[in-house]
């Protein structure tokens, strides 16, 4: 693979040229640091900026040029990793060597940049038949948050833990953000796009990027202002006594959380190490402490798993389970990780997890949307590329797992509460 930067003074081209795929991958990705208020926004424009335009002004429309374009794929979505928020343009196309047909290059790299440039927009607001649809789409994912209990007790824990930390926010936000939101205020963020976030642009696959990158100058000259890279990492405050939170609910089992601080931790163990311990502790499935001890040993929980958020220095352990087991399920949890500081587990244990993980990054590499990301965070945050992590983790000893354990102090203890009245 070969890796290029193009600096564009206002926005950057990112290419990685390889031979291994036969489509080719573009995202437009804007970023800035992570502001609540603003999320919903930008997550509501992300999905209306790609479903009309004046070209195209219905998504029949734009699905019709889609398919034009030989099953072209084009989509908007927005994301938060830690104290960055990005709102980016998506695009999946057939390699240029397999399609005979002139200009197909030109018009499928174009495609985005006629979308992004040109919103459906009268008066200053975008055009509300549109809107409307897109509102009612996002208000009804909203609502079916509501109906998964685990990702419910989990935003609910992170909210009670601080509610004003970055870790807290939703993309998505509230209905009641929603709502609020008009086809005017839309267009205002939709230039606020242009003028407030960074752009970085990343192309994956078997094209020529030089051509690549002059077609995307010639169609994309309207940044206005370039910004230093904003900080991923949050700074989450732990506490000396862990705050402890029951809430009720509608469902038909409890879920318990724990929420635990990560402090003092290198580069090393938060790209590689850690990932290591997490999955010997509770994200190896069946064969993780978590799941052995919980359910295997003492059949407390219908499930259970440990999730560890590097940019936001938390690890979340949530288990569903009946209400009369919360307080042992506790013990337990803080027993396994008790076993972790100490070192409590084999040496097959440690080598097998990391022949899994050196697997799994193998596997990324066969994958240009795992090879795409890796670039993206390599140039974010200076996360190793893969085969760096993997030459990372082979090297891993018990004693970086043990420094794992010992950064780890307990935040937030969260129980979600079934109904009672529920059987």
């Amino acid at each position: 693979m070969e890796y290029k930067k193009f600096d564009c003074n206002s926005y950057n081209i990112h290419t990685i040229k390889t031979d291994k795929f036969k489509t080719v991958r573009m995202e437009i990705i804007f970023s800035r640091e992570v502001e609540k208020e603003i999320m919903p926004i930008y997550t509501f424009l992300s999905d209306l900026l790609t479903d009309c335009s004046k070209k195209y002004q219905r998504r029949k429309d734009i699905a019709i040029r889609l398919e034009e374009l030989y099953k072209t794929i084009f989509y908007g979505t927005t994301n938060k990793v830690g104290n960055l928020f990005t709102v980016s343009f998506v695009e999946e196309f057939i390699a240029p060597f397999f399609i005979n047909e002139k200009d197909y290059f030109h018009k499928v790299l174009e495609f985005p940049f006629e979308i992004i440039n040109n919103p459906r927009v009268k008066n200053q607001e975008f055009d509300l038949t549109n809107f409307n649809i897109i509102k009612k789409r996002l208000l009804e994912d909203i609502e079916s948050i509501k109906e998964s209990p685990d990702k419910l007790a989990i935003i609910n824990a992170l909210n009670k833990m601080d509610n004003t930390s970055p870790s807290s926010f939703k993309v998505m936000g509230t209905k009641e953000q929603i709502e609020q939101i008009t086809p005017h205020k839309l267009y205002e963020a939709y230039l606020e796009l242009f003028s407030q976030f960074n752009c970085d642009i990343f192309i994956i696959g078997n094209i020529n990027m030089d051509e690549a990158a002059e077609i995307i100058k010639a169609k994309f000259k309207n940044r206005v202002i370039k910004i230093t890279k904003p900080k991923l990492l949050v700074n989450n405050k732990s506490r000396k006594k862990p705050l402890v939170v029951t809430d009720d609910s509608n469902f038909v089992q409890s879920t318990l959380v724990m929420i635990y601080n990560l402090k003092s931790l290198n580069d090393k163990i938060k790209n590689a190490v850690f990932h290591v311990f997490n999955y010997i502790l509770g994200s190896g499935g069946i064969s993780s402490k978590l799941y052995q001890k919980l359910r295997a040993e003492n059949s407390l929980c219908y499930g259970v798993r440990s999730l560890y958020l590097k940019q936001d220095e938390l690890l979340i352990i949530e288990v569903s389970l009946d209400d009369s087991n919360v307080s042992k399920a506790e013990k337990l949890i803080k027993k396994c990780l008790n076993d972790m500081i100490k070192g409590n587990y084999s040496d097959e244990t440690l080598e097998d997890v990391k022949r899994n993980l050196i697997f799994s990054l193998k596997m990324s590499s066969d994958n240009n949307v795992s090879i795409l990301n890796n670039y993206v965070f390599n140039y974010y945050d200076n996360l190793p590329l893969l085969e760096d992590r993997i030459e990372i983790i082979k090297n891993i000893s018990r004693e970086d797992l043990i420094t794992c354990g010992k950064s780890l102090t307990l935040n937030t203890i969260y129980v979600q509460k079934a109904d009672k009245g529920e059987k």
